[in-house]
Order: C-alpha cells, then sequence, then structure tokens
C-alpha cells in the first residue's frame, strides 16, 4: 500500500510532466519545502517528502512530443529536405511582400537559405546531406542541427527537442506577422 507522501509525490510528479518533457536531470536529496518550477504555470512543491531521485524534466513551449531520427535512403533525405526547404522560402516571401522590413532579401540556392530581415539580423537555413540533417543559424537561438523524423514529419533539435517550423515561427512571429506559419501548406505525401 502506498502511503500519503508517496501518492502526494506521484500527483504531483504527473502534473509536473504534463508542461513539460523528455531532457531528464537527476537530483539528489532533496527535501522538505523544495519547489520544483517547471514555469510559472506548473510549479511543484514537495513539502514534506524527503526524495532520493527525482528527474526533472526540461520544459519547452514547443510540445509533449517526443522524435525518432529516421535513417532515411540519401535521395529520400534530399527530397524531404528539398520539399521542406521549398515551402518555407515560398511562406517566407509571401510574409515577407505583406510587411515593411529595411533590408528584407530571401536568397535560396543549393540547398542554402539565407534570409535578411535588416535590424532582426540574417537566417541561414541549409542542408547537410553528409548527417541527413537542416542546419540554421539564428541570430537569436544561434546554431541548431536538425534530424528528420519520418513518422511525425518533423524536422527536430535533439538537445531541447524543438522543431524547425515551431522554433522559426516563434522567433518571426511579430517580425514577419503575428501568424506566421513557414510550412503552411507542406503536403507530406510528397515527404
Amino acid at each position: 500500500m502506498l502511503s500519503q507522501g508517496t501518492r502526494a509525490l506521484g500527483t504531483a510528479a504527473r502534473q509536473f510532466t504534463r508542461h513539460t518533457y523528455h531532457r531528464a536531470a537527476a537530483v539528489t536529496s532533496l527535501t522538505r519545502s523544495h519547489v520544483i518550477s517547471a514555469s510559472p504555470r506548473a510549479a511543484v512543491t514537495t513539502r514534506h517528502l524527503p526524495i532520493t531521485r527525482l528527474a526533472l524534466l526540461h520544459t519547452s513551449r514547443s510540445c509533449l512530443t517526443t522524435y525518432q531520427q529516421a535513417d532515411v535512403p540519401i535521395e529520400r533525405y534530399h527530397r524531404i529536405a528539398d520539399v521542406t526547404l521549398d515551402v518555407m522560402v515560398d511562406n517566407l516571401e509571401a510574409a515577407g511582400e505583406e510587411v515593411e522590413i529595411d533590408g528584407f532579401d530571401l536568397e535560396y540556392s543549393q540547398g542554402v537559405m539565407t534570409l535578411k530581415l535588416g535590424a532582426h539580423g540574417t537566417y541561414v537555413i541549409n542542408k547537410q546531406p553528409p548527417n541527413k540533417q537542416i542546419w540554421l543559424s539564428s541570430p537569436k537561438s544561434g546554431p541548431k542541427r536538425f534530424d528528420y523524423d519520418d513518422a511525425q514529419h518533423k524536422w527536430f533539435y535533439q538537445r531541447d527537442n524543438s522543431t524547425l517550423d515551431g522554433l522559426l515561427n516563434d522567433e518571426l512571429n511579430g517580425i514577419l506577422g503575428d501568424d506566421i506559419d513557414v510550412l503552411e501548406g507542406l503536403d507530406t505525401d510528397e515527404l
């Protein structure tokens, strides 16, 4: 039979994990009145509950989905990456025509897209065929390398589980419009 403290900890952990996802870090010897805060909305108090080990899960606004790197043949990687970048270019060009940004320029050639946003910086998104990845250089979040999840049809960053489209949508929101979706219209059947 579980003690009341153990049941409370289980409930708190379930509530905590609803707002978090898989990047675990071990914490030892937490005792009374420790607050574990995933976000302002998801604080968990472990009052009067001695804990020897607790896996804290990293938080993200992106999702609760766990992604798995796909091992796709190189020809399919090129098709997936090209379709993804083509859709991004189309959507970014359309968004750029709707807003006034000094220095806006979008170039795409041979698997390398350069998005210049004047005072907001320059984004470079390019294919990396040897690793079967798409690389992003962002003036806000820095460099990231995205792998492809074939089941979810998403390019994701393994370190924080963010997706390429989610990150770009968040960063470009407000600059290119409040409802930017860089992969709007992507037909996953083409992948």
